[in-house]
């Protein structure tokens, strides 16, 4: 009976599974996409399934054969969207049901779009992810009348522009944006974003560029820059704006950019003067910001500057300050630089010569001059002591008039071998003068000191490098060979006066130092870097690099100090502690094998190297030789997971080695600053840095949402910080440099965007965290300090095609500083931005626009807690044919609030920076826009490795 009752169950369940199998009958539907005229196939076309009531119920993109396949499709009747870039959007009714399971619906012919079909919108997917790199489509995404492409970046989700004109993309620094896949005036991504208008541009590529060899191997040596490629329409014609506007206060603005794009030939020119603080460019400075290195009379400058060290491996800087920065200043491009007059021109150039060679390049001048007021507050930490403030008034006049000429060639011999050659140089030449008045106390009370200083300098020089990269492609698929050769070099050539005046107090007056000196200075650099690398298939999916590189640097530095002679009343006592004459050279070999294996979906590569390397430096005046040789490791992985052709998840890992640099190691004190001495530590080690990043990106096509994250980790052994010990009764610090363990840096980030439909618009939210952790010593005993910030943002922009335009978004920050030797000058502190960007414009011509920008600081020093609205508002009209000209008047901080405040949070002190900026004034100009266009393909040289050419480098 028992029994019985177990078959019957069975039985009853068995015809439940069966029956609701039938009842969920499922289908399918597959064909091919073809362009109606050349018969070619489409791929990357979107196909859709919508209910009948037009909600989506399922979307793909077609393949690279043009074919699609949509499986799992229950009962029911649907209509199959399809639609693709420049052609008419295709609708048709189908049915699946017990009878028509398996549709097929064979070869679809789409036809190119003439005109928008009444009733019908044709949409183009805003987002499309290829391998590692996210597209945008310009179209998607629309901006105010004159904008620039910089205005189109701020639309788009993962992508913040600050009021500098600085980009990041998924968290990360944009370094390149390139114009169809070329470099534009060189590696500065301003130029692009901020001269070319938004209605030439057909998408927006995003990635990590590598370099022309690494590209061409398709191993990731961990030498990534993330990029921007703008890729134009495929017009011919010129396009350009002129500008020119004067205000009160005796202030102007003169612009023009004008551009020519027939077939492969673009030449594009760009001018600038203004004294409104507008640099459409970003500025370079070759020697540094001082223009000669430290010098002397500047009593009470900020110590915890000097530690940190250089990596060779990746060029980049680790260690240091581990400083956290809030900086505000709406009306300028240049952060708390002061005002600046600004005079720059230069012209870019691309063309095909020949059949087989592209060349392109640019120069471009730049005269700006810098005039800063500033007021310093520096809490420096005394551990089990009372902090030391300095309180500085500073003041300086600089001119950096730079010209720098950038150029490319490529030519392809044939399908098996190429060669690059990049040429590039820059010349600069550098005014400064300044002046400070510095008081020291212990507290806020006990004076320790007090200097007046005086300094200016001249420099002149240059500097140079030249690429050459010669490819060669074996006829076996996946062997190659390149051979990179790079050779650099410059020269600095200066002189200039130090004065200084400087008091210290015990009870009155107890003593006095007097600085008056006159130094000349002449460095000099060399470098040569040879890079051969070899490739070679194993099996069908794997491969195998293996590369040798050796590298040879030379650098001189003669540096000649005279103190001023009453007697003679001329500089003629050499000091024979400021007197230096260096020679260093440093050599290394160094040998890495690498593994890659790859499938459709999956991309992994590994591998290892060794540098040895030989350091020496002589100090001819000293007469001290020191010698260091270094064992350096190179590991590398990367990964990469493709979940979905709209979805992927990357992981990279790079470990590096970073020797200190010589005036570290020099055993030699350096007093050019009497209230800051610098000794170099001949025992110190190299560090060694260990960097992990993830990135993961997803985007929904049926719902247009996005999904993009990242984080980025570097931890650093034996990093090369600084030892500040205090004289308590003089205010003096001492410096020396000592390796310590426990630095690292961790930052996230995380953005959740989404399209609304009414009105159309896209809100994203991002948040960002960082966790960062720096360790000097101070007073000879170790200090860590930890610095949080918790970030949200919230950005929400419309997509109106007429009318009005605006972009939102609201920024709350809070941040905390915590120090092991000091808790009890712990920081905590929350600044708050809103920002308001709002543009309203009719057909007449009619254009409002204001932008309203709120920060609020709490937490800081008396004085530095601020609640600054900034106000911007402007009327114009446009007029003549097709609205190209245009008189606009703009009032810029309309409130008169405007004030630029930065604070520096380091491991041993804390340090608020107010600096002098432009307040309200009233602008009118005049813009007149040429437009010109007519459809033309352009020709395209043969495709010779991973980067298609105009797109950039699809890795594997």
């Amino acid at each position: 009976m028992q029994i019985m009752k177990h078959r019957f169950l069975l039985s009853a369940i068995l015809l439940l599974l069966l029956s609701h199998s039938f009842a969920q009958t499922t289908g399918s539907i597959k064909g091919v996409l073809r362009d109606s005229t050349e018969h070619r196939t489409l791929k990357q076309a979107t196909i859709s399934i919508l209910h009948k009531d037009s909600s989506a119920a399922t979307q793909i993109i077609s393949g690279n054969d043009g074919a699609f396949n949509i499986v799992n499709i229950p009962q029911g009747d649907y209509i199959l969207k399809i639609s693709y870039t420049g052609y008419e959007t295709r609708f048709s009714n189908f049915t699946i049901d017990t009878t028509n399971t398996a549709l097929d619906a064979g070869i679809i012919y789409m036809q190119q779009q003439a005109h928008e079909l009444q009733g019908v919108v044709v949409q183009t997917p805003p987002i499309i992810i290829k391998k590692d790199t996210i597209e945008f489509s310009a179209g998607a995404f629309t901006v105010k009348p004159n904008g620039t492409a910089e205005d189109l970046l701020k639309k788009m989700p993962g992508i913040d522009v600050d009021k500098n004109g600085n980009i990041k993309a998924q968290g990360e620094t944009v370094q390149r944006v390139l114009v169809n896949g070329k470099r534009f005036f060189g590696d500065d991504p301003r130029m692009a974003t901020q001269n070319l208008p938004p209605d030439v541009i057909d998408k927006i590529q995003v990635f990590d560029d590598l370099n022309d060899q690494s590209a061409f191997t398709g191993f990731d040596n961990g030498d990534r820059v993330k990029t921007i490629n703008i890729v134009t329409k495929k017009n011919t014609g010129y396009f350009g704006k002129f500008i020119g506007g004067v205000g009160n206060k005796d202030l102007y603005d003169v612009a023009a950019n004008l551009n020519s794009f027939k077939g492969n030939q673009q030449i594009s020119f760009i001018g600038q003067l203004n004294n409104t603080n507008k640099q459409n460019f970003t500025a370079q400075d070759i020697f540094g910001s001082s223009g000669g290195g430290r010098s002397g009379g500047f009593g009470g400058s900020s110590r915890g500057t000097y530690g940190g060290n250089k990596s060779s491996g990746s060029g980049r800087s680790y260690g240091g300050s581990g400083q956290m920065q809030q900086l505000q200043n709406l009306n300028s491009n240049t952060g708390n630089n002061g005002i600046i007059t600004t005079a720059a021109a230069g012209l870019n150039y691309r063309d095909q010569w020949g059949k087989n060679t592209s060349a392109y390049g640019s120069y471009f001048y730049n005269n700006l001059l810098t005039s800063k007021d500033q007021k310093i507050l520096t809490e420096n930490f005394v551990p089990n002591d009372t902090s030391i403030f300095n309180n500085q008034d500073q003041s300086s006049l600089r001119r950096v008039v730079n010209q720098r000429i950038n150029f490319n060639i490529e030519t392809q011999f044939d399908s098996l071998n190429s060669l690059i050659i990049r040429p590039n140089i820059s010349y600069q030449r550098t005014t400064n003068n300044s002046n400070s008045i510095t008081s020291t106390t212990q507290g806020l009370d006990s004076l320790l000191n007090k200097a007046n200083a005086t300094a200016d300098s001249y420099n002149e020089g240059f500097n140079g490098n030249v690429d050459m990269l010669y490819r060669h492609r074996f006829r076996k698929k996946g062997r190659t060979f390149s051979l990179d050769v790079n050779g650099s070099g410059n020269s600095n050539k200066g002189n200039g006066d130090n004065f200084s005046i400087t008091d210290y107090y015990n009870n009155g007056i107890d003593s006095a130092n007097t600085v008056n000196q006159h130094y000349t200075s002449t460095t000099k650099a060399q470098g040569l870097s040879i890079t051969a690398a070899y490739t070679e298939p194993v099996g069908k999916h794997s491969q195998l690099e293996l590369d040798y590189n050796y590298t040879y640097n030379k650098n001189t530095s003669d540096k000649l100090t005279y103190d001023f002679d009453s007697a003679t009343q001329k500089f003629t006592t050499i000091d024979s502690l400021l007197t230096n004459n260096y020679t260093n050279t440093y050599a290394s070999n160094r040998v890495t094998l690498n593994y890659r294996i790859q499938s459709d979906k999956m991309n992994l590569s590994f591998g290892n190297g060794v540098q040895f390397g030989d350091l020496t430096s002589i100090n001819n005046t000293k007469d001290i030789t020191l010698t260091q040789h270094y064992t350096n490791m190179y590991p590398t992985a990367n990964f990469t997971y493709r979940f979905t052709k709209t979805s992927n998840l990357r992981f990279n890992y790079s470990g590096r080695t970073g020797q200190p640099d010589v005036t570290q190691l020099q055993p030699v004190i350096d007093n050019s600053d009497p209230l800051n001495v610098v000794i170099g530590n001949p025992d110190l080690k190299q560090s060694f840095t260990h960097s992990f990043r993830a990135l993961y990106n997803s985007f929904d096509n049926v719902h247009f949402s996005n999904i993009f994250a990242s984080v980025n980790t570097s931890v650093v052994d034996n990093n090369i910080v600084s030892n500040v010990v205090t004289n308590p009764l003089t205010g003096v610090d001492t410096i020396r440099y000592v390796n310590l363990n426990g630095t690292y840096n961790i930052s996230a980030f995380f953005n959740y965007g989404f399209q609304l439909k009414k009105p159309k618009s896209n809100l994203n939210f991002t948040t960002n965290l960082t966790d960062n952790r720096s360790v000097n010593m101070i007073n000879d005993v170790v200090n860590y300090t930890q610095n949080y910030t918790i970030g949200e943002s919230i950005k929400y922009t419309t997509n109106l095609k007429q009318n009005f335009d605006m972009n939102f978004s609201a920024t709350p920050t809070y941040n905390i500083a915590l120090y092991s030797v000091q808790p009890d000058e712990d920081q905590h502190y929350f600044s708050h931005l809103l920002d308001v960007d709002a543009t309203y414009y009719t057909k007449s011509g009619w254009l409002l626009n204001a932008s309203f920008n709120y920060t609020a600081y709490t937490g800081r020093a008396a004085g530095y807690n601020t609640s600054v609205p900034l106000l911007n508002a402007a009327i114009a009209k446009q007029f003549l044919k097709n609205k190209q000209a245009e008189f606009r008047v703009s009032v810029y901080d309309l409130l008169n609030q405007n004030v630029s405040i930065v604070r520096n949070v380091t491991e041993n002190y804390i340090q608020d920076v107010q600096t002098k900026v432009l307040t309200r004034y009233v602008l009118l100009t005049f813009t007149y826009n040429l437009k010109n266009f007519s459809n033309s393909q352009q020709k395209q040289l043969p495709t010779f490795n991973n980067r298609d050419s105009g797109m950039p480098p699809q890795h594997p």
